[in-house]
């Protein structure tokens, strides 16, 4: 897994305006925030990021992704098609977020999110 450097996570923080406090474990995971999905998928598209930034960007963007498949009890919305493209045309940045989402060693769908990414994985 890419271990993301604390000036990535704060320099995307300031971007995005999240409420990074500099101790979280699992950023991407604390700060996921499902009503941002749109203006996540619109900072990764509009800016010039660094491949670091890229891969910052779509974490909290994945993570962001599942809990709103979560909590509306949804396989898939429109907004997938998009993240769907990202991913497959950079898949060597995104390879370790495609694998950790992926969770290849269980056979039952970990996160919600997991169909959709074993699928991209899957895809050549």
């Amino acid at each position: 897994m890419m271990i993301l450097r604390k000036e990535i996570i704060e320099q995307l923080s300031r971007k995005l305006s999240l409420p990074y406090m500099g101790f979280e474990q699992d950023w991407d995971v604390e700060l996921a925030d499902k009503n941002r999905i749109d203006e996540f998928i619109s900072c990764y598209n509009e800016n010039d990021l660094s491949a670091e930034m890229k891969y910052a960007t779509m974490s909290i963007l994945l993570a962001s992704y599942d809990d709103f498949l979560n909590d509306k009890e949804l396989d898939i919305d429109y907004r997938w098609y998009e993240i769907e493209i990202i991913l497959k045309s950079e898949k060597g940045i995104f390879r370790d977020l495609i694998e950790h989402w992926a969770v290849d060693s269980e056979i039952e769908n970990i996160f919600r999110i997991t169909p959709l990414i074993r699928e991209i994985k899957a895809a050549n």
